[in-house]
Order: C-alpha cells, then sequence, then structure tokens
C-alpha cells in the first residue's frame, strides 16, 4: 500500500541505535534473539510470562488476605473491636455472644469467595495449561500455554484461539491476511479482517520466520481494544534496516479465534497480565447505590447514639454512689460508703456498657444484603419478558451492586442511532450534481422537488457514475459468495447489456458502509471484492479494476483528530490516474472543498439544502467528494504519511496534519439519505419514562435536523412543546444572549423542549454551565446534536455533579458511548450492531431499548423496595432487641448485668431473624406488575430515595422504641407481684424474665415483616415455620440438658417454665396485639394509596352504567374520516354526536371512569399510554345542548373529553 516501508542508510542506522529502549514504550525482539547488526545490544526488561491469574488468593494467602478485606468493612471490624474488649476485660456476658455471631458471617462470606476463587483457579489452570505451539530453535515446539514469553514466534491453527496478544507476522492465506471473530472480546460475531505488515510480506516459510531479525517498538500495555501503534525494524544483513508501521490491523488479541485460514505466525507483544483481555477483566466501576450511602449514614447514626448510651450509662452508674440509696438500702450490693471510682473501674465498667449495648449494630446487615443483590441479580436475568425473540439474548447484569438503583432513576442519558433505533440502514435518496434521486422497489429514480413525484432514471448521468464508483470503492466492507452465485443478464431500452451479480454477501463494521456498498451493487455498480490492494468493480457489466493505495480510517471527532470522515486513495489501472475518495459528516466534508468556479460553489450551496431536507426526514446523511492526485502529489503524502505513522508517540496529530493537507480542495460529488427504522417500543417507553418523572437527553452525533425529526417520530419532542434551540454558537457574547433569551422565554408556563448541537455545548459548559443547566431543568426533553465522546460524558458529569444530585443513568450500544456510560451513576448496554463493548463497561445490558420499561419500572421499582425495607428492618429489629438493656439497666441501678442470656444475644441476629427478610428481599413484591407496568406515575412514589429518608428512618426506629416498651413494661407488669401464675407459688428469676422477653421480641419483630410483606409466597411462609421451629427446638436443647462448655446453668428448664404459666402465655399474646395494632393502623392508613385497594373500591361502586373512555374512544375511531388525516388528528367533524351516541353514558352529576384495560391516547401525534381508573364529572348544566365535559387522568397526565354540537374533542 504505497510507501510502507522505507530504508536508511548504514551511518543513520548506527547513530540511532546508541538510544537505548525508553520507558515510554515497549521494545521486542523478534524470535528474543539480538540482530548481529547492533554495536550495542539493547537492555530490555523482563516481561511477564503468559500466565494469567483471575484468582485473588492462593492455599498461603488466602485466610490473611480475605481477613483483611473482610476487617476493613467498618461493621465487621466494629464487632472485632468488641470481641477483642469482651476478652480483655471482666464482661458481663460470655464473649461468645459477639465472636460466634461474627465468626459466622466472616465464614459465610469466606466459604462464598473462597469457592468463587476455586472455580477462578481451575478455569485459570485450563487456560495456563493448553497446548500451544511456538518456533523455538529453528522449529515447532509444543509447550504450555504458560510458558510463552514476549518475542516467541507463535503458531495457531484454523478455529483456535490467540494464546496471547499477537503482531502478524506470516499468513497462509494467498493475501498476506486472516479472517478473524472477537466475539469473546466485544460480542461481534462478524470477521474481521487482519492483515500482515508489508515488510513480512515476502516471508513464506518457517526457516524464514527463524532467520528473520527485527525489532518491534509498540505502546506499554493498556486496556483499549481499538489502540495499538508501533514500528516494525527488519534487518537485512547488510548493515541497512526497513520500518513498516502497525496498527490494531496488526493485531491479534487474545480471546479471538481464527476462522477460514489454515495457519498463521505472530511474534508475542503482550502476554499473561499485559493482555488486553487481562486488562479488560480488570476494568472496574466503584459505584455505590443511594440506599448504600443512606445506610452508612444510618450506622454512624447507631454508632453516635452507641457512644452516648455508653457515657450517660457510667456517668449515671457513678452519680448513683453518691446516694444513700446506694450505701444503705441496698447493702446487698456491698458498696463502701464515699466509694471512689478509679480510672481502672470506669474502662471496665464503660467498655462493659459498650458490650451489653454493642448489638444495637445489626452484625448480619452486610452478608443478608449481599446474599440477597447477588440472588437477586439473577432474578433479572431470568425474565423471559426481557429476553430478545428475535437473538435470543437475555439481561446481563455485570453487577449486583446496584440493583435498588435502577427504582431510583430521574435522569436517563440515551444515545440515539443503535439504541433508539435498530442500526439497520436502508439506502433512500441522494443527490448528484444538485438533482434528487429516491428508491423506490430496488430503483433509483429521479426526483422532483416542486412535486415530490418521481420519474425512471433512463439515462445514467456521468456525475451520477463518479459518485456510485466513489462509494464503490471508499469502504473497508469484505465480500464472500454464496455456494450459489447467480448471474442476472438483461438488456435495457438503449440496447445496453446489464448483468448484475447475486450471492455476494458483504460484511463491514458500519452498517451505513453496508447499505451503501449494497445500494450500488442494485443500481449496477458492484463491488465484487479485492484481492491483496487489487479492488474489483462490474458498472452496469463492465469490470473495472484499481489499486488501493492508503486508507484513512473514519473517526468519530476525538480529542485530536476532528476528522469525522475517510478516505482512500485508489489508482485507476485503466488511466493510471491516482483518486483519493472521501466521505463523511457534511460539516468536515463541506469545509475541505474547494470554492472553485461559482458553480462548484452553487453545487454545495444546493447539496447543504438536499441534506437539510434528508436531515428533516430522519435520514443519516453522508456527504462524498474526490479530489485527483498527481503521481508526485501522492508520493509525497504517502512518504509523510508512512512516516509519521511510524510514530508511536503523537502519531494522531502528525497524522491529522498530513490527511488535512491531502483532504483539502475536495470536488463536491453529492450526498446520500440513509434511513435507520425506530426499534420496536422506543415511543411506549419514551412516554412511561417520560410519566415515571424521569427526564431524557437524547445525545447524538447527528446533525441537527436529524436528531430533532428523530425526536419528534420517537415521541421524545411533542407538537405541544415550545422548542428552544442553543445551535450554531461560536463566539461568547452571542452565547450569553441567546441563552438569556431561551430562559427568559422558558420562564412562562408550558413545556418546552431544547436543542443544543456540540459547539454550542462546549462554549456553554466552559463559561455559561450553572446558567445553561438551569435552562435544561426547566425542559421537559432535551436532544444534544453532534456529540463527541468526552462530550457525552460531560453532559452526564454536569447533571450528575449539579446541587440536586440526581439518580443519573445513562444508555448506549457502541464503543462511543463507554464513556458516558461510566460517568453515570448506572451504565446501562444495548446488545446492538456496534459491538460490545458497551455491554461489556456496563452494569446492565438489555437486547432492546424497550426493555429498560420493564427494567427500571418493575425490577427497579421491586429492587428498591425489598433492599430499602431490608435495611430499615435490620436497624429496627436491633433496636427493639437491645432497647431492653437499657431498661434494665435502670433497674439494676447500672450494674452492667443483661436482661438476655448469651445464647439470645448470639443468635438472634444469624437465626432468630434473618431467614424471613431474606426470602423477602428476593420474592417481595410491593405492587403487582401489570400495574407498575400500567400505571408509570407509581414509580414517582419511590423517588428521591423516600423509603430511606431520615424520615422513614425515625418512623422505623418509633416502631421499634414503641415495641420494646410494651414488651418490657408490659412484661415487668405482668411479673409485679412475683408470681407470674408459675405453679407451687414459684416466683419468677432474671432468666425466665429475659426468656420471655426475647421470645416475644423474636415474634414481634417477625410479624412485623409479615405486616410489610406485600406479595405472599409459600416460600415465605415456610421462612417463618423453619425460624419458628430453629427457635423452638434450640431453646429446647439448650435449656433442657446441662451443658458445661456453655455455662447454661442459670437458664436450665426455664424455657419449659415459660409455657407452665398460663400468664406468661396469655401477656404474651396481649402484649402482641398492643405492640402490632399501631402497625396495623399505619398499614390500613397506607393502603388508601395501594392501587390494588383502590381498584378494588373503584370496581365496587360501579353499580350503574358509567361512562368510559374507552368507549368515546371507540366512537371517536369509528367516526374519523381517514380522509382528514389519519390517526394524527382527534377531531371528528361532519357526524353530529349526542350524548346517547355514547355508549354506556348515564346522567347521573357524578360517574365514575374506571378501565382496567391499557389504553392508547394519541394527539397530534403524541402517544399516551395508560390505565384510566380517576373520577370524572358531567357538566349537566350544557346537556340539553348536547355538550359534555369530561376530565381524568390517564397515568398522571391531565386530560379532558369534550362533545359539544357535531364534533368530538379529546
Amino acid at each position: 500500500m504505497g510507501f510502507a516501508g522505507r530504508r536508511k542508510s548504514k551511518s543513520s542506522y548506527f547513530r540511532r541505535k546508541k538510544v537505548k529502549a525508553d520507558n515510554h514504550n515497549r521494545t521486542v525482539l523478534l524470535n528474543r534473539q539480538q540482530p548481529e547488526e547492533l554495536q550495542h545490544p539493547l537492555v530490555l526488561t523482563n516481561y511477564v510470562n503468559n500466565k494469567i491469574k483471575s484468582s485473588k488468593y492462593s492455599i498461603i494467602t488466602f485466610i490473611p488476605k480475605n481477613l483483611f478485606e473482610q476487617f476493613r468493612r467498618i461493621a465487621n471490624f466494629y464487632f472485632l473491636c468488641v470481641a477483642i474488649i469482651q476478652l480483655s476485660i471482666e464482661s458481663p456476658i460470655s464473649p461468645m455472644t459477639s465472636i460466634l455471631p461474627l465468626v459466622f458471617v466472616i465464614t459465610v462470606t469466606a466459604v462464598k469467595q473462597g469457592y468463587e476463587d476455586w472455580l477462578r483457579h481451575r478455569e485459570d489452570n485450563k487456560v495456563n495449561n493448553a497446548p500451544a505451539r511456538v518456533l523455538r530453535e529453528g522449529k515447532v515446539m509444543d509447550i504450555k500455554t504458560c510458558n510463552i514469553l514476549v518475542g516467541d514466534v507463535v503458531e495457531v491453527g484454523v478455529d483456535e484461539q490467540f494464546p496471547c496478544d499477537l503482531v502478524l507476522l506470516l499468513s497462509s492465506d494467498p493475501e498476506d491476511k486472516c479472517e478473524v471473530t472477537t466475539a469473546n472480546l466485544d460480542g461481534e460475531t462478524n470477521l474481521k479482517t487482519f492483515v500482515c505488515p508489508t515488510e513480512t510480506q515476502h516471508l513464506t516459510s518457517i526457516d524464514d520466520l527463524w532467520k528473520t531479525r527485527a525489532i518491534i517498538e509498540c505502546q506499554m500495555p493498556h486496556a483499549n481494544l481499538y489502540d495499538f501503534k508501533g514500528r516494525l525494524e527488519m534487518y537485512l544483513g547488510d548493515a541497512t534496516t526497513t520500518q513498516a508501521p502497525l496498527s490494531t490491523d496488526n493485531l491479534l488479541l487474545r480471546g479471538a479465534r481464527l476462522k477460514n485460514t489454515t495457519l498463521i505466525h505472530g511474534v508475542a507483544v503482550y502476554t499473561g497480565e499485559e493482555t488486553k483481555m487481562a486488562l479488560n477483566s480488570k476494568m472496574t466501576n466503584s459505584k455505590f447505590s443511594t440506599v448504600e450511602k443512606s445506610m452508612n449514614y444510618f450506622l454512624v447514626f447507631y454508632l453516635v447514639l452507641l457512644v452516648v448510651e455508653m457515657v450517660v450509662s457510667s456517668v449515671i452508674k457513678y452519680q448513683l454512689y453518691d446516694f444513700e440509696l446506694m450505701s444503705k438500702e441496698m447493702w446487698y450490693l456491698g458498696l463502701p460508703p464515699n466509694i471512689t471510682a478509679t480510672a481502672e473501674d470506669v474502662v471496665q465498667d464503660t467498655f462493659s456498657f459498650l458490650v451489653i449495648y454493642n448489638y444495637i449494630i445489626p452484625i448480619s446487615l452486610y452478608v443478608t444484603l449481599e446474599v440477597q443483590k447477588f440472588l437477586g441479580a439473577m432474578f433479572m436475568e431470568w425474565d423471559d419478558q426481557m429476553k430478545c425473540q428475535a437473538t435470543g439474548e437475555k439481561c446481563k447484569c455485570n453487577t449486583s451492586d446496584l440493583n435498588e438503583e435502577l427504582g431510583q432513576v430521574q435522569y436517563l442519558f440515551t444515545d440515539k442511532t443503535g439504541t433508539l433505533t435498530e442500526n439497520t440502514m436502508n439506502f433512500r435518496q441522494c443527490t448528484v450534481g444538485g438533482s434528487k434521486y429516491r428508491e423506490e422497489e430496488g430503483e433509483l429514480t429521479v426526483l422532483h422537488p416542486d412535486t415530490n413525484t418521481t420519474t425512471p432514471l433512463t439515462v445514467w448521468p456521468v456525475a451520477l457514475e463518479d459518485m456510485l464508483v466513489t462509494l464503490a470503492l471508499c469502504h473497508t466492507v469484505q465480500v464472500s459468495l454464496d455456494t450459489n452465485i447467480k448471474t442476472e443478464t438483461r438488456q435495457t431500452e438503449d440496447g445496453m447489456i446489464e448483468m448484475t451479480q447475486r450471492g455476494l454477501q458483504y460484511q463491514a463494521a458500519s452498517p451505513d458502509e453496508k447499505a451503501l456498498v449494497e445500494a450500488c451493487a442494485r443500481y449496477g455498480v458492484v463491488f465484487e471484492g479485492q484481492y491483496k490492494d487489487q479492488l474489483t468493480l462490474t458498472v452496469h457489466g463492465n469490470t473495472r479494476l484499481y489499486t488501493r493505495l492508503q486508507v484513512i480510517e473514519f473517526d468519530s471527532g476525538n480529542l485530536i483528530t476532528h476528522r469525522k470522515c475517510m478516505s482512500v486513495v485508489v489508482r485507476e489501472e485503466v488511466t493510471g490516474k491516482v483518486w483519493l475518495l472521501t466521505k463523511g459528516a457534511e460539516s468536515s466534508v463541506l469545509q475541505r472543498c474547494g470554492a472553485g468556479d461559482s458553480d462548484h460553489q452553487h453545487l454545495i450551496n444546493t447539496t447543504a439544502a438536499h441534506i437539510d431536507d434528508y436531515a428533516m426526514l430522519g435520514l443519516r446523511t453522508l456527504a462524498i467528494a474526490r479530489r485527483e492526485l498527481s503521481n508526485k502529489t501522492y508520493y509525497k503524502f504517502a512518504s509523510e504519511l508512512t512516516q509519521a505513522k511510524q510514530m508511536v508517540e503523537g502519531r494522531e496529530a502528525a497524522v491529522k496534519e498530513i490527511t488535512d493537507r491531502m483532504e483539502a480542495d475536495l470536488t463536491l460529488l453529492g450526498a446520500t439519505g440513509v434511513e435507520d427504522l425506530l426499534q420496536e417500543g422506543v415511543q411506549e417507553t419514551l412516554e412511561a419514562l417520560r410519566v415515571a418523572g424521569i427526564k431524557v437527553w437524547v445525545l447524538t452525533g447527528d446533525k441537527v435536523e436529524t436528531a430533532v425529526n428523530i425526536a419528534y417520530s420517537c415521541g421524545h419532542f411533542k407538537r405541544f412543546m415550545t422548542i428552544l434551540t442553543l445551535t450554531a454558537l461560536k463566539d461568547d457574547q452571542k452565547a450569553h444572549t441567546r441563552l438569556n433569551a431561551c430562559l427568559q422565554e422558558s420562564e412562562a408556563e408550558g413545556h418546552y423542549g431544547l436543542v443544543v448541537d456540540g459547539v454550542s455545548l462546549q462554549l456553554l459548559l466552559d463559561n455559561h454551565k450553572e446558567p445553561f443547566y438551569s435552562l435544561c431543568r426547566r425542559c421537559t426533553a432535551v436532544t444534544c446534536c453532534r456529540m463527541s465522546p468526552r462530550q457525552k460524558a460531560e453532559t452526564v458529569r454536569l447533571v450528575k455533579t449539579s446541587k440536586e444530585g440526581p439518580v443519573c443513568a445513562a444508555i448506549g450500544d457502541g464503543a462511543n458511548d463507554v464513556s458516558m456510560i461510566q460517568e453515570a451513576h448506572i451504565g446501562l448496554g444495548v446488545m446492538g450492531k456496534e459491538g460490545r463493548q458497551a455491554v461489556r463497561c456496563s452494569d446492565f445490558a438489555f437486547a432492546q431499548f424497550r426493555f429498560l420499561q420493564r427494567a427500571l419500572l418493575v425490577h427497579g421499582h421491586w429492587y428498591y423496595v425489598r433492599v430499602s425495607t431490608l435495611v430499615q428492618y435490620s436497624f429496627y429489629k436491633n433496636l427493639a432487641f437491645i432497647t431492653p438493656q437499657i431498661f434494665f439497666a435502670i433497674w439494676n441501678a447500672f450494674s452492667t448485668q443483661s436482661v438476655y442470656d448469651s445464647l439470645a444475644l448470639t443468635m438472634f441476629n444469624i437465626t432468630y431473624t434473618s431467614l424471613p427478610v431474606l426470602v423477602f428481599g428476593l420474592f417481595d413484591q410491593s405492587i403487582p406488575q401489570h400495574l407498575l407496568l400500567q400505571r408509570p406515575h407509581l414509580y414517582k412514589r419511590i423517588a428521591n430515595n423516600v423509603s430511606m429518608s431520615w424520615l422513614a428512618f425515625f418512623k422505623w426506629a418509633f416502631f421499634g422504641l414503641w415495641h420494646t416498651s410494651v414488651l418490657y413494661f408490659g412484661l415487668m407488669g405482668a411479673c409485679w407481684d412475683d408470681t407470674c401464675g408459675l405453679p407451687r407459688g414459684e416466683t419468677p428469676d432474671l432468666y425466665l424474665f429475659g426468656t420471655t422477653l426475647v421470645s416475644i421480641c423474636v415474634f414481634i419483630t417477625n410479624c412485623k415483616l409479615v405486616l410489610e410483606a406485600r406479595y405472599m409466597t409459600q416460600l415465605f411462609m415456610w421462612s417463618f415455620v423453619i425460624t419458628a421451629v430453629g427457635y423452638v427446638g434450640l431453646n429446647l436443647l439448650y435449656q433442657g440438658f446441662l451443658i458445661d462448655l456453655v455455662d447454661n446453668y442459670g437458664v436450665y428448664w426455664t424455657y419449659y417454665r415459660m409455657f407452665e404459666s398460663p400468664s406468661l402465655l396469655l401477656t404474651i399474646l396481649v402484649l402482641t396485639v398492643v405492640c402490632l395494632t399501631p402497625d396495623v393502623v399505619e398499614q390500613v392508613y397506607r393502603s388508601r394509596e395501594d392501587p390494588r385497594v383502590v381498584e378494588k373500591y373503584r370496581r365496587k361502586r360501579r353499580s350503574s352504567p358509567t361512562v368510559t373512555l374507552k368507549a368515546v374512544i371507540n366512537y371517536v375511531n369509528d367516526s374519523f374520516d381517514p380522509m382528514e388525516g389519519g390517526n394524527s388528528v382527534w377531531e371528528v367533524t361532519k357526524k353530529t354526536t349526542t350524548t346517547s351516541d355514547l355508549k354506556g353514558y348515564d346522567k347521573d352529576d357524578d360517574a365514575t371512569l374506571q378501565d382496567t384495560e391499557q389504553t392508547r391516547l394519541t394527539h397530534n401525534n403524541n402517544n399516551y399510554r395508560g390505565t384510566i381508573g380517576d373520577r370524572i364529572s358531567t357538566n349537566n348544566d350544557n346537556e340539553n345542548n348536547n355538550s359534555m365535559h369530561y376530565r381524568g387522568r390517564v397515568e398522571g397526565r391531565s386530560i379532558s373529553v369534550e362533545s359539544s354540537g357535531s364534533s368530538i374533542i379529546i
């Protein structure tokens, strides 16, 4: 391909050899052998071997490393400190009460993590011990994959995976290329073509490879799959060298698989942990959910409360020493008068209070939450209603840490192409030489703009053929043949013979390229394929040959290049002419076209106008241009470009400077318009999200007109909206003026949409960030056009870091969306046709955009309610359990005596109350899924982390204090007469009191969870049965036998004695009712807002015929005249309507509007979906003139129905 390499003189070569290999690049010796010509051998670093290690632990490091990681959690570290304190002091309770729960939590987590790591070890061994073939000592040897070293030449056969990152040197393919699938890396299933560097294409055998001496200089290892820069320097044996640039086209990545090529040989440049696959596997996002942040605040609150309780209890205890009551009336305590407390006493008592109060912190919270999230993520992956029927792909959860965050989304940033649209391109129109053409039934026709009619194309203009030839050459499409290839021949009216090849299959990385090449083939300009650098076209039956000299790849406008176009340099074999062919965004291509004469300037203006017309139709546009280069000019450019591509650092800037000069003074040929259809369910999903209170921003690289048109067609913009524009702002003063005007206009009441382009956005973000964001907040919908990947991330960051701190989600399908996906609180990927990098980097991924509705409105709602209830319940039950310790301290003069036995303190969190809440967290459904989908406004109920607010926290704390107060003082009252109804006149002791207290507490706290549940399952009920049986059985065993090991003499037979007292049993029943009565009242009050209760109540009121909105809609549809605008206008004329025409109409003053089926409203092309369930009123004052007015709501949006005389308007 042109001047791919160049020779250097001997003197310059030896001067360069004095430079050592720098630390910014990697130097690789082919076959790990120094070239003999080097006077000073290179000193290279020792690179890692090819051993993969995805595991975290070894047998030696597992225990210390795992313990270190677990005790980094504040709760685990806290209980470790408490356990150490209990062992260090004269503890009022057994140290086992802290040690056993801690050991249990640590052990469960360690077993889980150890098993997962064992699985990773097993997979690592499979990979590391797999056989590989390398070239050593002049022959191919079989070794283990882990023993491959950097510089080894590796042999790979067809259908084998590449064991490391290789630079392709030799291929069995005659064109010195190979085909590869990278599904394991980016999910793309199409074949990709990789080529040998030009300087190695003369090699033919293994012996040639072994004798070759070369040095590769390339980038240090990094994770970007689509970025590789390097330089190959070969030594020819006569003190001269030749160089060739290396790029991603030469790099075969580990994990990819060789296809359709018998054998290849490549040199290992990145091995083991430094391969791109391994580096990407280490990419993790440190994201924390809103619930988890609130949970940490609650944890700090209880820690502070614990410290306060310790200090207050200690102070009160020593204040009591001054009372005569302590020394005289309570003489049995043995306290001498005027006792003085020592520092040791204070420390002992303070830590003792810590020991008996510390259970206010739920030790099982973290492990329960971790298990619930891990298992909960599986349920979303198993949801068949989020499975694409066409591809069979299901939802994918890359993390389980953010499940509940799906229920808190306030802003959604979405890509357009491939996310809202199918990314299936179809050629529709083009403009050439100022004339418009449109495809109809596979034929290109001339479009007459004035009448919007077409006529058949009888004579092919030269300009049209030139543009089709340009499109058929300017691409990187690969061609494959079907087994059944047919050639169709036909004769046109002017006697020409047209031959059409059938059976060609085009494979392209870009759907646009494939659509354009296929369109050219339909019009008689068929790209037949390429052999090495020779391209073959069939133009209306005539074969033309071209030699591809250079390919300047397309870029989407990164920080350095900003080209937004691609170019191909070809030589026409017949004429010898060299052409630079360019296609790309009109903003890039048109400015590169030379002004030339007035005719060419007129063509540029006309084409620009046509491009705007295509954009208004929602078509994706590309401008096409070319330039003829002289041989001298091309050779100069080629030499400079080769030198620039050989640079490892600063390559992009150097290449851009040369390509800008090459792609100048172009001659415009025309432009194309390609259609990208909307995905199924996009309109309904966007409307549902809007009703749910989620603001949607569309961030796209398309031009303004295209983006706005798509925004209207998908329902993002509504016809009733006022659209504000911030586009084409190039100076700060203009931007400031226009922004202020938009702010003033948006102050009026109404619905607003905003359109901003990339150039204006950058100016606004740099100089007017706050007022710009203020304007965006006032707008219902925002569309940003001509966005670069960096700008997408900056836009997400603008909203994410605002003072409101809303929860932001970003969804996209391509590599250019990765930056905004990773920037957002929740990253969402779409399994589209632009690779799977977005899916790999996302937190959750779906096959289609429409599944986002179910993910947020159903799973997000359920997850949030489950997790928030689990967290609040965990704090509640520990508050209810441990507060009696404080009450009892008042009775025992703060002597640090525990009211509970050690077994209760040990088992309360890990067995007595853990299983039901875990099952609740997995299966509870606060609202049925059909209601959540039909009524998206229910999503607003859980917005702003309402269930984890301080108000909700204190509400749970209030119930905890109420329950614990009733339990303690109620039981104290039952035992006040010292008989408690025990047989034989026995009196209750502390152990009976404590055993009864913990029994009631366990029962009450589990009943509280039953009241919170909204979806009863057999598994949920069985969890209570198992808990109850386990509690009773454990106490019967523990208190029924004397066990020296646990020192249970005090509680011996206590549990049995509790059942001997009818008074205690009646007390348990009465206290349960008293405790839970406020909870039941609160649940009844809350049920007023339960959609199921409301729906049931309304059904009962349907005792007479009612006016339903569905009846009105059906009447309008039946009466509509299709000649008046199709289904886009809800206004019916030419038909007199009376109240009797409305089915189900009743003349009562108040009627109930009830329709539990899903209804769809359309008004001026704006779609609404929802269930109608609100009251409407009938205005009887207008009944005599057949006029009515109804008011209702559709998913939270007001609607009205009017009937007056000869028209009905909704």
